[in-house]
């Protein structure tokens, strides 16, 4: 994962917005109140094609303005800050005009005030909405400024003239009510007072459209010569890595968690209070139901969903490199469990149509997820320490903290998925989703035990003094048996999704997954267990075949294996006269064939 930066940082919280409109725009969340945007099943169909036309261009424009660059989006946002200062302005002249006409003076006024009349009577007014001015004006011309920079990389002179003029046209009203006591003028003068910053800002509008223009046509014409010489999956790959895609989701998804903290937090305690219910900031039951309900919220719309993942993905990343960092691992395959850990859950998610369930069914199937998701990365953390744990036995290797380390770790992996299981079947009830759970864990734990088992006999091997003939045969007879019962549970989970997708869940990402299941795990599998079964009988009948080198023959000869070093206790002759152990004859012609020479 690349490290956060000071731009970075602006970049990814610049894009968060735009996520938040597309996310409104998917669910309908404020649109709905707009009857233009309102969603009824008793549309016409004009209706309905007029409704799913805004929608989709609004999301287009939503998701367009998330493709912008870094520059573009700073100019948008400049922009929409100068109508904000632009607004509060108006409304500001808007007070003015409201405490010139109070209806209550004038019953002793029966002309209307002027500005002096103002001061005299309500100076703070006066003062705060000069100081409002002041700042608006500063801030409006800082904006500018900062356009102007950031379009053209060059220092824009006359700053302090700017703000000034910015300064007197945003006072206009109080200038002219201090001389000038037409009402019809006064009446007008608000929208006037914006005339010159809106001049500046349509000008500056005008301005930077042709420019950003050229640029998204060069940037087109660039994404075109990418996709031609490096392919769609190098541009994909590009433009996910320039527009921090999981930063940004995890800003959003973090943003939205806390704001719906606070709001609950203070709705239920606020339900507490009005209850007289006495709780403290410490009471179980309060802090019990915001987390619930903040986990139901976590994944209530997609891109919530996207969000969480990428959360998930974060976790896991780095909980994968302390697994690592544990067993001492330095491959940097053992370092994509957050990739792996997303995707499985985001199909998890979709399969089991997530954001589409009532609050308690979405809450109890997200925690079903997870245990899912655990179960996962058990069997990813064996995929890391299989390998490091043949390693060690096969070279002998003395390091007695590295056997230590992976050991605990193969520990851990028996330990935890028979603790999972104890307490899911203390708690549920035999279900479709917990036997999948279960076949699981149990995998888990079987591969374990095959490595460790494999383990020993090297181990064992290593501390003999004379050569073990029979050590591949054990070896083969321990990893046939484990694949054999992977393959069952294969078929297994296969039968069980085929019940879940006919009389409980169905749907077109299940039916894909199981497809992808059945081949991989199932018809993979199992032929490449045939070809193994058949290269090894091929290489058993062919040794056979071979004369065996009599006890005489191999105290005259006084000679080691030429494959494995060993004495020749033992030996096949081959038609060259070589001698050699039947074992590494064996294993060699195994090799051959494997390997397809």
């Amino acid at each position: 994962m690349s490290p956060w930066s000071s731009d970075v940082l602006v970049d990814v919280v610049m894009r968060v917005p735009t996520l938040y409109m597309m996310d409104s725009i998917l669910n309908k969340s404020f649109l709905s109140e707009i009857s233009i945007f309102h969603y009824s099943a008793t549309m016409s169909w004009m209706q309905f094609f007029r409704w799913l036309f805004l929608m989709s261009t609004l999301f287009m424009v939503a998701f367009g303005l998330f493709l912008l660059s870094n520059k573009q989006l700073m100019d948008i946002y400049s922009y929409l800050l100068s109508m904000i200062v632009m607004l509060v302005s108006y409304f500001c002249n808007l007070n003015f005009m409201k405490a010139i006409y109070t209806e209550e003076i004038n019953k002793f006024y029966p002309e209307n005030r002027d500005l002096w009349i103002l001061i005299k009577e309500d100076p703070m007014n006066v003062t705060k909405i000069l100081f409002i001015h002041l700042t608006t004006s500063f801030l409006f011309t800082k904006i500018w400024k900062f356009r102007n920079f950031n379009s053209r990389r060059t220092r824009v002179d006359g700053e302090y003239a700017m703000q000034i003029w910015i300064f007197f046209s945003f006072i206009f009203p109080l200038l002219l009510r201090a001389v000038y006591q037409d009402l019809d003028w006064f009446m007008w003068s608000p929208v006037i007072a914006l005339t010159m910053p809106f001049v500046i800002l349509t000008g500056d509008t005008f301005k930077s459209f042709s420019m950003h223009y050229q640029e998204l046509s060069v940037n087109i014409q660039t994404a075109r010569m990418t996709i031609q010489t490096l392919g769609i999956q190098s541009f994909l790959e590009n433009q996910w890595i320039r527009l921090h895609v999981p930063k940004v989701l995890r800003m959003f998804w973090c943003s939205r968690f806390v704001f719906h903290f606070i709001y609950y937090f203070y709705a239920i305690s606020t339900e507490y209070i009005a209850a007289n219910i006495d709780t403290t900031y410490y009471d179980y039951q309060l802090w019990r139901m915001i987390v619930k309900i903040l986990m139901i919220r976590s994944c209530d719309t997609t891109v919530s969903l996207l969000g969480l993942t990428s959360i998930v993905s974060c976790v896991a990343h780095y909980f994968g490199i302390l697994m690592a960092f544990c067993v001492g691992s330095e491959s940097e395959e053992d370092r994509n469990m957050g990739t792996v850990s997303a995707v499985l859950f985001f199909i998890l998610a979709l399969q089991t149509g997530l954001t589409g369930l009532e609050p308690e069914k979405r809450l109890v199937r997200l925690s079903k997820n997870f245990c899912l998701l655990f179960t996962a990365i058990s069997h990813f953390i064996h995929s890391m320490v299989h390998p490091l744990l043949m390693s060690i036995s096969a070279q002998r290797n003395t390091n007695l903290t590295k056997h230590i380390r992976i050991l605990a770790m193969c520990a851990f992996l028996i330990t935890f998925p028979i603790c999972l299981l104890v307490y899911l079947w203390s708690e549920y009830s035999a279900s479709t989703w917990l036997l999948a759970v279960s076949a699981f864990s149990i995998e888990v734990i079987m591969k374990v035990t095959v490595s460790l088992t494999v383990y020993v006999l090297f181990m064992l091997d290593a501390y003999r003094v004379t050569f073990w003939e029979k050590l591949d045969d054990y070896v083969y007879y321990v990893q046939s048996t484990g694949n054999t019962i992977e393959f069952l549970f294969g078929i297994f989970l296969f039968c069980n999704g085929a019940w879940i997708m006919i009389f409980e869940s169905g749907g077109f990402i299940r039916a894909v997954m199981m497809c992808i299941h059945a081949y991989f795990n199932i018809w993979v599998q199992a032929k490449e267990g045939w070809k193994v079964f058949m290269n090894r009988r091929t290489a058993v009948k062919k040794i056979n075949s071979l004369p065996e080198a009599t006890e005489e023959t191999l105290r005259e000869l006084n000679d080691v294996c030429a494959i494995c070093y060993q004495d020749l206790n033992t030996a096949r002759v081959t038609p060259c006269h070589h001698y050699f152990h039947g074992v590494c004859l064996r294993k060699w012609l195994y090799f051959l064939t494997s390997s397809k020479f």
